[in-house]
């Protein structure tokens, strides 16, 4: 009876161990942006299936049990407190099983990535499979601690299952070097709130932010081949603004698309999204379909957005962006785009202080179809500037600027070619300072605040003093504008006469093409030239002078 007791006593005991072993699967995954590349390289790279794998034990207080999963074709061996696997040779998957919950397997990397360590999870429960939660990781969120390698082994945990949702729960999460996204992820926080807010609170800092530690760095990297990136509803702040970014695309060859940033407070950066191609390519790198939906831009000393490369499609929607002031060694802007395919920021507002100005709202070196739609921005040194560098080569006719309904106080600069169009923005009276490569296209726009309520404090307008004017419309008191006194179009309604701009004889525009039309209205009829001392006639620009109809 004893002996059978034993027995039964072994074999429960036996099926405990066996029960409580956890399974842990993985790639042979590298997961990095590089810059150095001569090739296309992909941010999610491999390394062979006979690389070393060496699994260590992170309790120390539990001996280091584990076994090669069944029918998978990892080989292990274990010495001590240390195991050594390889991977299927056919699919470069491991499996092994433990009995803790956690992991560190290191292995060396590939050219651009060195040594690689990642603390490793078991496979969670089905019911939960693609959700996951950063302290199951290792992150402690407590303000102090180094989470560095618990972010990097989400994210390449989550690169092997092609995506998921990773959750920081209320804390700070500190990391010291890069972290690349992985396609497929979601980085969800507990709200975008940026630290500092004015909300009154006892507690100043936001419920969750992952704060970049040290300087010349980036806290988030996207590189080459990576899709459907989302973070939402959390901060991402920088210790230090010495080029720093809170996110960094970066590549060369392969496209990258898909990002969506939305209720996201990139806070104390030196750029808050940092997006540039590699000169191999001739900064020729497709960065495209990027939303960024509701998200505020905090403190950025050179600038919240900053891209360089040729082909990159934004929309900027709903944003913020609160400017530090100019100086000598800050720009302060809110968008640089050196260089951009095409653009859409809407709903979009930003601006300095009184007495501490940012720097400008918009700022364009070379870019597609750029459109502003019903945004606005106050006390910078510049609402928008086109070829601040005044790059002989920039400027481009074909693709135009458009500002719909926006309302613009500061300069605005054009210093190249380029055609523009507006229509029902209020402008300052003297915001415009363009070359006369510019071409405008303006309807129904207001250069002064209307006179009932406030008036331009006595300023003389004096806009697109040497653009070219090629269409115009607005109130009647928006016409004279020196140098283009012609006005086609004022108050012109649809099924009524129309209405030609009005001059006095010794007015008459100099220079006009023969066709031309306007009314004198102190002109005698049937004369050539125009003489005055009548009481008003149509009046057409006949063989190079101006003939009384």
């Amino acid at each position: 009876m004893k002996k059978i007791f034993l027995s039964f006593v072994f074999i429960f005991s036996f099926s405990l161990i066996v029960f409580s072993q956890n399974k842990f699967e993985g790639y042979n995954i590298i997961l990095d942006a590089p810059e150095t590349q001569r090739a296309a390289t992909c941010a999610i790279r491999y390394v062979p299936p006979p690389t070393n794998i060496t699994i260590s034990d992170l309790n120390p207080s539990t001996p280091l049990n584990v076994s090669a999963c069944s029918g998978s074709g990892t080989t292990l061996t274990k010495s001590g407190s240390t195991a050594v696997m390889k991977a299927n040779s056919a699919n470069f998957k491991w499996c092994f099983q433990g009995e803790d919950k956690k992991y560190r397997i290191t292995f060396n990397g590939d050219q651009f990535s060195g040594n690689i360590v990642y603390d490793w999870i078991a496979t969670p429960d089905e019911k939960t499979l693609g959700f996951y939660n950063i302290k199951d990781f290792g992150a402690a969120g407590d303000g102090r601690s180094d989470d560095t390698i618990a972010v990097k082994s989400a994210m390449a945990f989550i690169a092997t299952h092609n995506g998921g949702t990773l959750t920081f729960p209320e804390g700070e999460y500190m990391i010291n070097s890069p972290i690349a996204l992985p396609s497929g992820i979601v980085v969800q926080g507990v709200n975008g709130l940026h630290s500092g807010a004015s909300t009154n609170n006892v507690v100043q800092k936001t419920t969750s932010r992952i704060t970049l530690v040290g300087t010349n760095r980036a806290l988030f990297r996207i590189g080459e081949c990576t899709e459907k990136v989302v973070i939402r509803d959390i901060e991402l702040y920088g210790q230090s603004t010495q080029n720093t970014y809170g996110v960094e695309a970066a590549g060369a060859y392969t496209s990258s698309q898909g990002f969506y940033f939305e209720r996201v407070s990139f806070n104390n950066f030196f750029r808050g999204i940092y997006a540039h191609g590699l000169p191999v390519t001739d900064l020729a790198w497709q960065f495209d379909y990027v939303k960024v939906n509701n998200c505020r831009f905090i403190y950025n000393t050179d600038s919240g957005i900053y891209t360089n490369l040729r082909n990159s499609d934004w929309k900027i929607e709903g944003s913020l962006f609160i400017n530090p002031p100019r100086t000598a060694t800050q720009n302060a802007n809110s968008m640089h785009f050196e260089r951009v395919g095409m653009v859409i920021i809407q709903d979009t507002f930003g601006g300095g202080f009184q007495n501490a100005k940012g720097g400008t709202f918009i700022n364009v070196l070379d870019s597609g179809n750029l459109t502003v739609i019903g945004s606005q921005t106050e006390a910078m040194t510049n609402s928008f500037v086109y070829n601040e560098v005044k790059n002989p080569y920039a400027g481009d006719y074909s693709y135009p600027i458009t500002f719909v309904n926006c309302i613009f106080g500061d300069p605005i600069i054009f210093n190249a070619r380029r055609t523009f169009v507006s229509t029902g923005s209020l402008y300052g009276p003297q915001t415009f300072k363009a070359d006369e490569r510019l071409r405008v296209y303006s309807t129904g726009d207001r250069f002064c605040y209307d006179g009932n309520i406030l008036g331009c404090g006595g300023a003389t307008k004096n806009n697109f003093d040497r653009a070219q004017v090629i269409f115009m419309t607005g109130q009647p008191d928006d016409r004279n504008i020196p140098g283009h006194p012609t006005v086609f179009g004022t108050d012109v309604q649809f099924g009524g006469a129309a209405q030609l701009p009005s001059f006095l004889q010794n007015a008459l525009p100099t220079g006009k093409a023969n066709g031309s039309m306007v009314y004198c209205s102190n002109c005698k009829r049937n004369t050539t030239p125009c003489q005055a001392g009548g009481t008003g006639a149509p009046t057409m620009v006949v063989a190079n002078q101006w003939s009384c109809l």
